[in-house]
């Protein structure tokens, strides 16, 4: 192979992979806190208001759960749709966990981020 195609070839595959977010994302294996904070949490923050830590929004900072009024206007069936189909940056998360699992985590987890404001 030559020494100029193995630069484009690997650029090539680079792309190839960043096309799909999902693809890194872990399956859903039963715990909803600890796939929020291991899949989720990566655009929404730990505490559901896409910051860091420390207060700083994230690079691919996704919805802001906590605030309620957004947050609200929307019913547990159109957020499952998100989660599922995905939409702007947000990736799908068919591959990832049932439909059952996805209204679940709206439920016990995103739903009580609009709630403690």
């Amino acid at each position: 192979m030559s020494r100029a195609l193995l630069p484009l070839l690997l650029l090539a595959g680079a792309t190839l992979s960043a096309g799909d977010p999902a693809k890194d994302l872990p399956k859903f294996q039963g715990d909803l806190q600890k796939y929020w904070t291991d899949a989720c949490a990566r655009c929404h923050g730990v505490n559901g208001n896409g910051r860091d830590n420390s207060g700083k929004p994230l690079p691919d900072a996704g919805f802001d759960f906590t605030d309620s009024r957004k947050a609200n206007k929307k019913k547990d069936s159109d957020w499952v749709k998100v989660t599922m189909q995905g939409k702007d940056k947000m990736p799908a998360f068919k591959d990832k966990m049932s439909e059952a699992d996805a209204q679940r985590m709206i439920t016990d987890i995103v739903r009580k981020f609009a709630a403690k404001r």
